[in-house]
């Protein structure tokens, strides 16, 4: 996507809140889609901070990136969400039948061998899973990245690359595999 047309797009979105919710609800629900295979709260979770956005319409309208406002709201309600279901998780039997939360085992692969992308990206670490569907999924810049996060931009930085290294170890294709080990 061209910069200029995504500033001019980003800008337009301030001109009522109506025009804000279509051009980022989609983006948000993307983007928690990618952190959690729980769809339960995705959706919640959305309409939540999109609620937050609404109530601080007057405020978030002042702002140079209210996009990237908007995603670290969603981020922080998903992190609570996450510790509110690990809580809840009060038995080893219930682990399993929630299936760790929803994360599928770095080792689950498909009817062709093949890790699905969405699934190799929620079986990140939550940082390097943050980092890199707001980065390379999002194409939110680096340092907005590290902005929503609440980290430092060569954190930022870090996180992608290690997510970007450890997806490519898992996107492999398994003949690929078996030709390295020989």
């Amino acid at each position: 996507m061209n910069a200029d047309r995504a500033d001019r797009e980003a800008r337009e979105t301030l001109s009522s809140f109506p025009a804000f919710y279509r051009y980022w609800m989609p983006r948000i629900t993307g983007y928690l889609r990618s952190q959690t295979s729980d769809g339960r709260w995705v959706e919640d979770i959305a309409q939540e901070s999109m609620l937050a956005a609404q109530r601080r319409w007057d405020e978030l309208v002042t702002y140079d990136k209210p996009g990237a406002w908007l995603f670290r709201v969603a981020t922080t309600m998903l992190r609570r969400w996450q510790a509110k279901a690990r809580e809840q998780c009060t038995s080893l039997d219930d682990m399993i039948t929630r299936g760790d939360a929803g994360l599928p085992s770095a080792g689950e692969r498909g009817t062709d061998g093949r890790l699905d992308l969405m699934d190799a990206v929620r079986s990140l670490p939550r940082r390097q899973r943050e980092a890199v569907a707001l980065h390379c999924l999002l194409e939110f810049p680096m340092p907005e990245v590290a902005r929503i996060l609440g980290m430092s931009e060569g954190s930022a930085k870090t996180h992608v690359y290690r997510a970007r290294r450890r997806l490519e170890e898992l996107l492999r294709e398994p003949a690929v595999e078996m030709e390295g080990r020989r």
